[in-house]
């Protein structure tokens, strides 16, 4: 059964059902009243679902016993003595606002700038086996500017029930709906050449090592499907907890995910590992965008398991309104945008309220 099919249809009757989330980064997380005060203005623009951050540089954003287990460490440092989900919830309850947390680092272990004194940050201190690494035995994949993360490589198992874990804790332990997992992709084609999933592939192909070309088709196709099955299991571990979990994720646009960083959503749908996908079609002009949805539905093979993730365009955020009305005519049961921040340098709360979202929705899952 399609579920989130079924929860659509069945909100309709009782009014207007759609998704209206915001993703809400380490920038909005500072304070209790700074999430307090972002909760509020998203409900009065009538909002109601916040991806909020809990897995962000290398640490969780709530107590985390699991990560507690694995490094001594119970939750980001820069947030000791909170709890960044449980605050979101209960701020986000009275405004109307659905709180779902988002793993926004997914594999990625740690970020450059909370690498220090010659560490590797928490989890690869206590796991160096975990690393990702490319060809040449390194395991620092750049960003840009200097920076760069360290992943845990996507095939090994240890790391893969370690993510699980973490996911299976906050389903668990808090009042939300589901999770949503991000960075489900290699950073590069270049990745994957670690120790452990060299032997995983050894032992799958008669003994013989991963092909010296990253580009090689069987290898891309090999890579994407360890992730898959990542994906099948996590989302059966998750719904073990509660059957009614949604599972989310935010891909890369299709069909770049697979050709760049071995990513596969539409075998994700093909494979009902999620609930719906929230894809980041963040073209700002309304022509590319509408091409690039209509692009996603096809190679899905469905709207309404997309809630495209959309992008403001702070000089202009008319355009946004334009995005979510053709988003709407295009089938598909609401949207996420990137990101709060950038709603309100646009100031585009006001310009929200007094137009596509000048009534209150209900939750397609509610």
């Amino acid at each position: 059964m399609r579920l989130f099919g079924v929860l659509f249809a069945a909100a309709t009757l009782l009014g207007a059902a759609e998704v209206r989330g915001v993703w809400i980064a380490r920038d909005s997380l500072g304070s209790r009243e700074r999430i307090r005060t972002t909760m509020e203005a998203l409900g009065r623009a009538n909002f109601n679902v916040a991806y909020v951050n809990v897995w962000s540089q290398g640490y969780p954003l709530f107590p985390s016993r699991v990560f507690e287990e694995e490094t001594g460490i119970l939750i980001d440092p820069q947030y000791e003595g909170r709890d960044i989900l449980q605050e979101a919830i209960e701020e986000g309850k009275p405004n109307g606002i659905t709180v779902v947390p988002w793993f926004e680092y997914g594999f990625v272990g740690v970020w450059s700038g909370r690498v220090r004194g010659g560490t590797l940050g928490p989890i690869f201190d206590r796991h160096p086996e975990w690393l990702a690494k490319n060809r040449a035995g390194e395991s620092q994949f750049p960003i840009g500017g200097g920076a760069y993360y360290l992943w845990m490589a996507h095939a090994n198992p240890e790391a893969q029930e370690f993510l699980i874990r973490l996911m299976e804790e906050a389903q668990g332990r808090y009042d939300v709906p589901g999770i949503q997992f991000d960075r489900a992709r290699y950073p590069t084609l270049e990745c994957g050449y670690d120790e452990t999933t060299r032997k995983l592939y050894s032992e799958s192909h008669e003994g013989q090592d991963p092909p010296a070309n990253p580009l090689d088709a069987g290898w891309v196709r090999w890579r994407a499907d360890e992730i898959n099955a990542f994906l099948r299991r996590m989302n059966a571990r998750i719904k073990a907890v509660d059957w009614r979990a949604l599972v989310t994720n935010a891909p890369v646009p299709t069909p770049d995910g697979y050709r760049n960083f071995a990513q596969d959503p539409p075998g994700w749908v093909r494979d009902k590992s999620h609930d719906f996908l929230s894809p980041q079609i963040y073209w700002r002009d309304l022509p590319t965008y509408e091409a690039k949805l209509k692009l996603h539905i096809e190679q899905y093979g469905e709207a309404n398991r997309l809630v495209p993730g959309i992008a403001v365009d702070v000089a202009n955020p008319g355009e946004l309104v334009r995005i979510i009305e053709a988003t709407r005519a295009l089938g598909c049961p609401g949207v996420v945008i990137w990101y709060y921040e950038d709603i309100v340098k646009a100031n585009a709360l006001e310009l929200l309220r007094n137009t596509v979202f000048a009534e209150k929705a209900f939750l397609p899952w509610k």
